[in-house]
């Protein structure tokens, strides 16, 4: 049986991760955390920090794994752009030590990177578009993209993004913020000058497993398939969880004051995904409908009478 080793275990799509693969691999998890946050059968953990790399060596020199799926990011883009140092320790020098380390052995490395490696002015994005980041995240993200194109060959690029999902103890993502929001009848602003493609998260994990298993190299897309505007987002999931859209009004970016530019025309085309794998995303209603199911399930999401 082949070894996956997951950075960001303890996360959401680390989590989806290892669902997805629980029976087909020995699966290795790895965070900061001094434990799991959850675990499957055969699942082991291993702590360990990605920016110190004698550490990040030490600790998983030992599992031997035949692919890294390097899931762990500095991903709050507002932060980032306040926390410029520690950002790039995470998602430039921590990705180059794992590369590093993929390299010393042999090993497969599948990174996740993002559509904001993009300025945002005409997207949807090909893998072949030319990256040029508007903030400090999408910088690093793309330093981090730089170094393993200079240290691997075995490697593949899986730009995602507006990732969204359910796992309980999972901090919130768009989706289940609002859907906290609009089932306490609180007002909303959300922009719509910002597009994208979202991707529900266990979505996201099998692409990356297929990726892994068609054994294909280079830069992939791997979104939902649907491009749309935050606010439509919001619409629709205010649509399928049976709350009410008229909480949901329109705003500019402009009017938030974000300390990080954004791509505002960002997303990410899936053809070449498709081409490769035969895979394509949920579409945004879909994905929505799994994570009213799952929160149903959980007891996280009770719907409001009729």
């Amino acid at each position: 049986m082949k070894t996956i080793l997951v950075t960001g275990g303890n996360g959401l799509l680390g989590s989806k991760l290892l669902a997805e693969a629980a029976g087909r691999y020995r699966l290795v998890s790895v965070d900061l955390q001094a434990g799991p946050r959850f675990g499957f059968s055969g699942m082991e953990y291993v702590q360990a920090d990605i920016t110190n790399a004698e550490s990040l060596q030490a600790a998983v020199t030992k599992v031997r794994p035949d692919c890294v799926i390097h899931a762990a990011a500095y991903t709050d883009v507002d932060r980032c752009e306040r926390e410029r140092a520690a950002c790039r320790r995470v998602n430039a020098t921590g990705t180059e030590n794992m590369a590093s380390f993929c390299r010393s052995q042999g090993i497969t490395l599948i990174y996740l990177s993002t559509d904001y490696v993009f300025d945002g002015k005409r997207g949807p994005y090909s893998e072949e578009d030319e990256p040029h980041p508007v903030s400090h995240y999408g910088m690093t993200k793309l330093e981090g993209e730089a170094a393993i194109r200079r240290l691997l060959e075995d490697y593949v690029i899986a730009r995602t993004t507006v990732l969204y999902g359910y796992f309980p103890g999972i901090r919130p993502n768009f989706v289940t913020w609002l859907v906290d929001k609009l089932r306490k009848k609180e007002t909303v602003f959300i922009v719509d000058d910002q597009h994208g493609t979202p991707t529900l998260a266990e979505d996201l994990a099998g692409m990356l497993l297929i990726l892994f298993e068609k054994n294909t190299r280079g830069i992939y897309n791997a979104v939902g398939n649907e491009c749309l505007s935050r606010h439509e987002f919001a619409v629709r999931t205010a649509g399928v969880f049976g709350l009410d859209a008229s909480l949901i009004q329109k705003t500019t970016t402009d009017s938030l004051n974000q300390p990080a530019a954004r791509p505002m025309r960002g997303g990410l085309l899936i053809q070449k995904i498709i081409r490769d794998t035969g895979r394509s995303g949920l579409s945004v209603e879909e994905g929505l409908q799994v994570v009213r199911r799952q929160m149903e399930a959980d007891g996280a999401f009770t719907p409001e009478p009729a």
